[in-house]
């Protein structure tokens, strides 16, 4: 019987997903991997609607979908903002990447939603990124 409650006190006193920095970034790195594949989803709708077919529907549930991945980013970050290991450098790391990501995913929403939202029924033609046959922008090669 003692050695039952001295494992419970020891499983007690033992540090916690908060109080672990590669839990931290774990939960900071399950976050992005959700929104990553939200974003996916989006981009695949976008494609979609671009090609002339009748996806807005497509597109605003995968919008939703990735307006809930982005707030599960925020939540987990505030949660590892708060833990105890937040000034870790490796959970500081990826804390900044986790915040980098929910910048770039609100960018993406928002132009989505003006594209869906902006009030002009054929919003998908004239948006210039969604023009059948347009070129994507290419990204930025790193200096030498």
């Amino acid at each position: 019987m003692l050695g039952t409650f001295q494992t419970i006190f020891a499983a007690d006193l033992s540090p916690g997903p908060e109080n672990d920095a590669g839990a931290a970034c774990d939960e900071i790195k399950t976050s992005l991997h959700a929104l990553a594949d939200s974003e996916h989803a989006e981009s695949l709708a976008l494609d979609l609607a671009s090609g002339g077919g009748n996806s807005t529907a497509i597109v605003m549930t995968r919008l939703s979908a990735l307006l809930d991945r982005t707030n599960d980013l925020r939540v987990a970050l505030r949660h590892v903002r708060q833990s105890a290991v937040a000034r870790d450098p490796m959970v500081d790391q990826c804390t900044r990447m986790g915040f980098r990501a929910l910048v770039i995913s609100e960018k993406l929403s928002s132009d989505v939603e003006s594209v869906l939202f902006g009030g002009d029924d054929d919003a998908f033609a004239q948006a210039p990124a969604l023009k059948p046959g347009a070129p994507a922008p290419s990204p930025l090669a790193p200096q030498p």
